[in-house]
């Protein structure tokens, strides 16, 4: 992987999660009573999921289009401990929300990380939720949180889902990636892979390449997404507001 950075050459990392016996399964399984995958998200699920293996990479989908549940279904398709990274806690609580809605899993092994929730892991395969400060946080913490983050580090990850993944500060994603954790597949979400900073190398490094990106416009006309209008001020003269989008 270094000698591949070096080069500056493409790395796709994968993950043969049917044969993994060093970490403890997950007992998570996709609810028989939801609405169906539509064919782009099963089009991006199945870029990952190639050969049997789970590919670690980046996925990009309009807002509204349906991120979440194809991460819940990558989550139900490892069967290993899952660690759900936000922008928020309103995002946590979100997620976990989502979690309960799409998958059947034991309330005892999917945990909120947060200021608010400091509750232990379970002692095998779990799923956490927490943000990106929350883990990449180098201060000084209370007792509880200490003994989340120990369990966090020393735990390996089978899945680490990164939301919104775009926005996540540079330095605090690469203490998460770096020195907090320990995972076998990354899976990144974004809505616009762009960075003000042009730091978008940084992610293609600790995560991996864009393995799929829906076409917006294809979505919106398939009505599954709203379609953007452009509006102006009716109003003449210099005062005129900018146009903005609806």
């Amino acid at each position: 992987k270094a000698r591949c950075r070096e080069l500056r050459w493409p790395l796709l990392e994968e993950y043969d999660f049917r044969n993994d016996t060093a970490n403890a399964e997950l007992p998570i399984e996709l609810k028989h009573d939801d609405s169906g995958i539509r064919d782009y998200q099963e089009q991006a699920l199945a870029r990952v999921f190639g050969n049997h293996r789970a590919r670690s990479g980046i996925i990009v989908l309009p807002c509204g289009s349906g991120k979440t549940l194809v991460s819940i279904v990558a989550a139900c398709t490892v069967k290993r401990s899952t660690l759900v990274l936000c922008n928020s806690s309103v995002s946590v609580e979100q997620w976990y929300q989502q979690f309960q809605m799409w998958a059947q899993i034991d309330r005892s092994r999917i945990t909120k990380f947060t200021a608010g929730s400091k509750e232990s892991l379970h002692k095998e395969a779990c799923v956490l939720i927490s943000t990106y400060n929350m883990i990449g946080y180098t201060g000084h913490r209370s007792v509880e949180a200490r003994i989340v983050m120990a369990d966090v580090s020393d735990r390996e990850w089978g899945l680490v889902i990164l939301d919104e993944v775009h926005v996540a500060p540079a330095d605090t994603f690469l203490t998460c990636m770096t020195t907090r954790t320990r995972s076998r597949c990354k899976l990144g979400l974004t809505a616009t892979l762009v960075r003000e900073d042009g730091k978008i190398d940084v992610l293609n490094a600790q995560i991996g390449p864009k393995l799929f990106e829906a076409n917006w416009f294809d979505l919106q006309e398939r009505g599954y997404i709203a379609k953007v209008r452009a509006a102006t001020n009716s109003e003449g003269g210099p005062g005129r507001a900018p146009p903005t989008l609806c």
